[in-house]
């Protein structure tokens, strides 16, 4: 397939209309407009929706992953040969959020040494990030999923402890006259409307309750899902990792706070105003490392530099 053609594929997503890429590309819009109509006819398949922005169609998602690849290795390619224009090789890598603000960092100190590549970071939930890689968004992903992405390998970083805390005033608000917590009325935080880690804990503590409940002959579970008819607890999303853990601290709600982002104190059950939350208990997620198998020198050294830095992972 012709490479000039792949990169105007790649440009039409990028740039989401024929007009930018073709303008991103330095060549007329009818020029632009047969590279892509070639493509589709040496695929067999329509590649994109003449759509606004651009799409692709799942033939199209499959190219797209070829059209990054190739785009890589023949610029590494020609550098090495000496015939590039002196570019850095660009690493499109998922992370997701709780690893950018822990054990990544050591990731980005080796990255800041290096002279013939650049970072480029998609931030995703751990459960998601393997879609970026699939779509040929990213040529790496830090991701929950050992499968891997076709064209891709996978390999196991280790793994990261989350527990359920909140503030203590805002539980002594919830509990009943028996000291216990309804939790099915406590507030909840999340991430984003990806992040499952506080559904399933709850989810859980749900069905440990639903469990004690059947023996007297209680109903069926209700919307809020604790078996009491009652609706779910509020739902507030704070999409940055500070600003999770700050609200956490300030009573918002409870939350899933990573091993290595908790306050000292809190799991020794010393600290002022945060406790963990037993009744939820924790989880732990294995994060896999997942890149394209047709590696370059520069993605070698970035996968190296992750498995080193993720030996420090909590």
């Amino acid at each position: 397939m012709n490479t000039d053609h792949l990169r105007a594929l790649a440009a039409a997503v990028d740039e989401g209309t024929f007009d930018a890429a073709a303008a991103a590309l330095r060549i007329s819009g009818s020029a632009f407009s047969q590279r892509i109509k070639a493509l589709e006819k040496d695929a067999g398949q329509v590649l994109l929706t003449r759509t606004v922005p651009v799409g692709t169609t799942s033939a199209g998602d499959r190219m797209l992953r070829l059209a990054r690849q190739v785009a890589v290795l023949e610029d590494e390619t020609r550098r090495s040969l000496g015939q590039g224009t002196g570019g850095r090789t660009v690493l499109s890598v998922a992370v997701n959020a709780d690893s950018m603000a822990t054990w990544f960092v050591e990731v980005l100190r080796q990255a800041a040494t290096w002279d013939d590549a650049v970072l480029q970071l998609h931030l995703e939930d751990q459960e998601h990030t393997h879609e970026l890689l699939r779509s040929g968004t990213v040529i790496a992903a830090i991701t929950e999923d050992p499968a891997p992405v076709s064209g891709c390998l996978s390999m196991e970083l280790g793994a990261m402890d989350y527990h359920a805390v909140a503030a203590s005033a805002l539980l002594d608000r919830y509990r009943r006259e028996d000291g216990s917590v309804d939790f099915g009325a406590v507030p909840v935080q999340e991430f984003g409307t990806r992040d499952s880690l506080q559904r399933s804990r709850l989810a859980a503590w749900r069905a440990g309750q639903s469990g004690q409940q059947s023996g007297s002959g209680a109903g069926g579970m209700g919307p809020g899902g604790d078996g009491t008819g009652a609706a779910g607890p509020p739902l507030h999303q704070v999409p940055t990792v500070g600003g999770f853990n700050a609200a956490v601290a300030a009573g918002l709600g409870w939350g899933m706070i990573p091993t290595g982002q908790l306050p000292e104190g809190v799991l020794e059950g010393t600290h002022p105003d945060l406790v963990a939350i037993p009744e939820l208990g924790q989880s732990r997620v294995t994060l896999h490392w997942q890149r394209w198998s047709a590696g370059t020198k520069a993605l070698d050294r970035l996968t190296a530099a992750v498995q080193q830095a993720a030996r420090n992972m909590a």
